[in-house]
């Protein structure tokens, strides 16, 4: 890992206080469990005070919403690059997006594991992020759906029933890939877009 990728997360410049205290917090978390880190851990990773934590956070728990809240805003902002300023038909802007997000994943295991091992303690305040985030671009993914209904990529469903299967199955895939050692979250992707938009050939 280079100097300049080791100053980031998720874009955003560690030299700022409050994204180390995220970045620490989420690496502690991965590797510690949320239930065994101390404040005092992170503050130490960090290379601050407890009371320079509680500056910026009031407390664990709030640590934990605002690692999974950049995380999920960030992947969010990876769907919606990739679907706006992509000149492919809307099916393939579609896959390119869920492969930059798969790889994303895959370079940010940590926050996968923080997700699925830590996070059921908060699972109702994380819904309510998850939902807010995945609704503050609805209009794109409405765009995107209408014009994979009109090629019949698609079947012509309420889009909010569409987010909801999709989202399951993007969740799903996720666990079952940061369970699994050795796997490859973006070969999966590429298998699913195969197997369910694959072209029947007529009889």
């Amino acid at each position: 890992m280079s100097a300049i990728e080791e100053d980031k997360w998720l874009d955003h410049s560690t030299a700022d206080r409050k994204v180390q205290i995220l970045k620490s917090a989420q690496d502690l978390f991965a590797e510690s469990s949320f239930r065994d880190t101390e404040v005092s851990d992170i503050a130490n990773v960090a290379g601050m005070s407890k009371a320079t934590i509680y500056k910026y956070f009031r407390s664990k728990d709030e640590i934990l919403l605002s690692v999974v809240e950049e995380n999920f805003k960030f992947i969010r902002d990876l769907v919606i690059l990739r679907l706006i300023t992509g000149s492919e038909p809307p099916l393939e802007r579609f896959k390119a997006a869920a492969i930059d997000v798969a790889r994303h994943l895959e370079q940010n295991r940590s926050f996968v594991l923080v997700l699925i091992q830590e996070a059921g303690q908060c699972m109702a305040e994380i819904q309510k992020i998850h939902h807010a985030v995945m609704t503050s671009n609805s209009k794109i993914s409405e765009s995107l759906f209408s014009s994979l209904k009109k090629e019949g990529e698609i079947p012509d469903i309420d889009s909010s029933n569409l987010i909801k299967v999709i989202s399951d199955i993007c969740i799903g895939s996720m666990y079952s890939w940061a369970l699994t050692e050795n796997s490859s979250l973006v070969q999966r992707v590429e298998f699913y877009f195969q197997f369910l938009f694959a072209k029947q050939k007529p009889a």
